[in-house]
């Protein structure tokens, strides 16, 4: 006869697994369903839904309230306690620094892109495999390559050129992608940019804010927080080690919502067998 469990408790309730944060800027959005934000197939985002892509030591979630003691006269102890504050961040270390990571970090204004500036694009000579390091171009009577191109654009990727001969180009590293034999390729005279500018605004604009977690048991669990504002300083070091940018979001209540459900929400699946 099995003996009763004094400790009793559920192994399948101890879950894992790293954390997606995700951004919208429509913070009038309500999920109803996991799949309202991604694919359940694919893993693919919903429009108007962006990654803000790898973290460091996880994603911190904070709840917390600060209360003020009740007391009478006749009664030398509180004999309750009023709740007068609420405090949701979420606090984590942005790894992937690209500017529409900074923006949001860091508060900044409108990203003004540039195209770039390129030269006569040419034939591919021969079809490119993923992984190519090698791309061979046909060159016309009239046509060359200067040695000193240092990027090229081959269909829609670009890829940095490590050398030059006659007509074959030698990149830094591998294409991603495999290229037909009608494709073209660009020589890169100077590469575009992106600019954006930082100040001292007076106020932040609110993003919605998502995480979802793929659990040990294959199961996925939401968090959505409606409204979150950056807040606290962010810190970038730009030195040996790979630049990051340390972020904390505050939430904030939505009005129309009830009292106790009007911060964020949870979303997650069941398996079916859990107890209730």
């Amino acid at each position: 006869m099995a003996q009763d469990n004094f400790h009793n408790y559920n192994k399948n309730n101890i879950q894992g697994g790293a954390g997606r944060l995700i951004v919208s800027n429509d913070t009038s959005f309500r999920p109803e369903a996991i799949s309202d934000i991604m694919d359940l197939d694919t893993y693919k985002l919903k429009d108007g839904f962006r990654d803000l892509g790898a973290t460091n030591e996880g994603i911190a979630r904070s709840r917390g309230n600060e209360t003020e003691d009740v007391e009478i006269d006749q009664s030398t102890t509180p004999i309750d306690t009023t709740i007068t504050s609420w405090e949701n961040t979420i606090t984590t270390t942005l790894m992937e620094t690209d500017i529409n990571n900074r923006q949001l970090a860091n508060a900044g204004g409108v990203i003004e892109k540039t195209a770039p500036k390129t030269g006569q694009a040419l034939p591919l000579a021969a079809p490119l495999i993923s992984n190519a390091r090698q791309v061979k171009v046909t060159l016309g009577e009239n046509d060359s390559i200067d040695s000193g191109t240092k990027f090229i654009k081959v269909g829609n990727e670009t890829a940095q050129v490590a050398s030059v001969k006659n007509n074959v180009i030698t990149l830094k590293k591998p294409l991603e992608e495999k290229h037909e034999e009608n494709e073209k390729v660009m020589p890169i005279l100077e590469l575009g940019t992106k600019r954006i500018g930082y100040g001292a605004p007076d106020s932040v604009a609110p993003v919605a804010l998502t995480l979802i977690v793929h659990r040990d048991d294959g199961t996925f669990l939401l968090v959505h927080y409606y409204e979150v504002k950056i807040s606290d300083n962010v810190e970038t070091n730009h030195g040996k080690e790979k630049a990051s940018l340390p972020v904390t979001f505050t939430a904030f209540a939505q009005h129309d919502l009830p009292d106790d459900e009007n911060v964020y929400i949870e979303i997650e699946q069941t398996l079916g067998n859990e107890e209730e």
